[in-house]
């Protein structure tokens, strides 16, 4: 499990100019940033709102990660319908195709030996919930995209692959 302090460094990776540019977001110098984030001098962690402040600034999602990875949970972005069409989804097909790919690659690396250690096996947890995040996000964005709703709240399948394949609603008799 990656640690608050991690995520933090990785926010500011993230963030153009890196931490003193983010220290200097937050309205700090780059000395009480890194006081705040290594604890010293009296000083203490940065708050929630300064957390997620930095993870706003630096556009990521590692905040809400790291709190969801420790919980057990999984972080999926939800699709903005606006934003969506064939080519995106396409595109969520291949993210998520090639997560998992990245993941066989690594089980198939650490099973050399015969035996999955502790790094190993926190390296395959890491990136199998990123690819578990790309699939929830890839179904997620075809159910936003296509899916219609019926009165009893079920995604109405007839009415989906007509609009689908563009086939016309006309029947013939």
């Amino acid at each position: 499990m990656v640690d608050l302090k991690s995520t933090v460094k990785a926010m500011c990776k993230a963030f153009p100019g890196g931490r003193s540019a983010m220290a200097g977001a937050l309205g700090m110098t780059e000395t009480q940033f890194n006081n705040n984030l290594y604890e010293k001098n009296g000083c203490r962690f940065f708050e929630v709102a300064e957390l997620e402040a930095m993870e706003d600034i630096s556009g990521t999602s590692c905040l809400a990660e790291h709190f969801a990875q420790r919980r057990g949970g999984l972080f999926v972005d939800i699709p903005q319908l606006e934003e969506l069409d064939q080519v995106e989804l396409f595109g969520k097909s291949m993210r998520t195709a090639a997560h998992r790919g990245h993941v066989d690659m690594i089980i198939q690396a650490s099973l050399e030996d015969g035996v999955i250690d502790e790094a190993e096996a926190e390296q395959i947890m890491k990136h199998h919930r990123r690819h578990l995040a790309a699939r929830e996000a890839e179904v997620r964005a075809v159910i936003a995209l296509f899916g219609k709703k019926s009165k009893a709240g079920k995604v109405d399948a007839p009415s989906v692959q007509l609009e689908a394949s563009s086939a016309s609603t006309k029947r013939v008799e």
